[in-house]
């Protein structure tokens, strides 16, 4: 039972902001990112809900779904992004490969990754790309220092939310972050920055 909640809401969501964006004419850049924090909630408290396999299952179906959909022109408010990137395929298998080394034994470093992938990298994102003044390339890959200043400052609130104790962790960890993301192009930071959060969170 919990599963079929677990998968009706996560449709629901797709569904939900797919009608919102044609309601009221949003621009896909923003639709994706609501998915995309959305879709990180969901992933938090997943495994207060269902174990280790389902949350696997579940992520490489909805990466699945979402590779087809892209190839058949499916959910605009995802797909329709000017920038060449598979962030959308990379996500559920952000949080899959996350769950798979991090749970049940790492909980909180598994919620941890998920939540700077959902809202550090959507904030920066949106920051970036409406205020973005400073840009940053890096292998053909454009970012800003706008963008990469809030993906920091998020990270670093996320890491005082959930450290455990206090310390230059609350710095040298979003630091790190930070320099990942900046580096990676192509949706990739949806895959890697959950894994090395987790992995990082795991030291504290």
């Amino acid at each position: 039972m919990n599963l079929i909640i677990f998968l009706a809401i996560s449709i629901i969501l797709l569904l939900a902001v797919e009608i919102v964006k044609k309601r009221f004419l949003l621009s896909s850049n923003i639709t994706r990112r609501i998915s995309h924090i959305g879709a990180a909630l969901i992933a938090v408290i997943s495994p207060l809900f269902i174990d280790k396999n389902l949350i696997i299952l579940v992520c490489f179906g909805f990466a699945t779904s979402m590779l087809l959909s892209r190839k058949l022109s499916y959910f605009s408010s995802i797909h329709a992004v000017r920038r060449n990137t598979l962030g959308e395929v990379f996500l559920p298998l952000g949080e899959a490969s996350t769950a798979a080394i991090f749970l049940p034994q790492a909980t909180l470093a598994f919620q941890y990754g998920v939540l700077v992938m959902g809202f550090s990298d959507t904030f920066a994102g949106f920051i970036g790309e409406k205020y973005g003044r400073h840009q940053i390339i890096i292998f053909n890959n454009k970012k800003s220092l706008e963008g990469s200043l809030v993906f920091l400052l998020t990270t670093i609130f996320l890491t005082y939310l959930l450290a455990p104790t206090l310390g230059f962790h609350l710095i040298l960890i979003p630091l790190a972050l930070t320099l990942v993301e900046l580096l990676l192009g192509y949706g990739m930071d949806n895959l890697v920055v959950p894994i090395i959060a987790a992995f990082l969170f795991t030291f504290l």
